[in-house]
């Protein structure tokens, strides 16, 4: 009596398993031109640290638009929109250019880690190569303004000196953030440190067809 709902389970779970499996899994994204997706980004910085340069966070809105097969950045503020240099806005929305090393590697899956260096300037220091390490830990489905969405869940981590000394006791730095194969790109972004910390949302995107 039970045998046919028995084989029918089994069935099932041959089918479902596979397609759970390829959920999980992502290749590299192919970026079109007239892709572009809008992020709100929220920096807190130190009492008497100013905001001046190419540093993240100097406007509350961004787009990263892909033109001629090159990402671009427009920085929004209120009705006022302009180009804007800013390499570490790129790296929060698409991963890319280096600003906390390579954010997303591919195929991605669920236990994948790695390790980057990058040039990293804590407050009151030169330049310096810092390393950051990489886990691939869940995935998941995140909350944002434009919606919910299926995501893997990546946690970075990289120590940084807390004071300007030489021999300065170091803080472990966490950065959380959600890649959705998708929309590919990086729909929530959280970097806490004792001092700083660094949000960037996905407020809108587009991609073409």
């Amino acid at each position: 009596m039970f045998r046919p709902a028995l084989g029918l389970i089994g069935i099932l779970i041959l089918v479902l398993i596979p397609h759970s499996s390829h959920a999980q899994q992502a290749e590299a994204p192919v970026y079109k031109d007239g892709d572009w997706w809008r992020v709100k980004v929220d920096v807190v910085r130190p009492i008497g640290v100013s905001i001046e340069g190419r540093q993240l966070g100097r406007l509350p809105e961004y787009i990263v638009k892909f033109e001629s097969g090159k990402a671009k950045v427009i920085g929004i503020e209120g009705n006022e929109s302009k180009e804007t240099d800013s390499p570490g806005i790129i790296g929060l929305v698409l991963g890319r250019t280096g600003w906390r090393g390579d954010l997303l590697r591919f195929p991605m899956r669920v236990g994948f880690s790695w390790t980057d260096r990058f040039q990293y300037q804590p407050r009151g220091f030169q330049s310096r190569w810092q390393e950051g390490r990489y886990q691939v830990e869940a995935w998941e489905k995140v909350k944002t303004p434009k919606g919910e969405f299926a995501a893997f869940k990546l946690v970075m981590t990289m120590s940084v000196p807390k004071g300007p000394k030489p021999l300065a006791p170091t803080e472990v730095r966490t950065n959380t953030y959600y890649y959705a194969p998708d929309i590919k790109a990086i729909v929530s972004f959280h970097e806490a440190g004792t001092e700083t910390s660094v949000t960037s949302t996905l407020i809108d995107f587009s991609l073409a067809k």
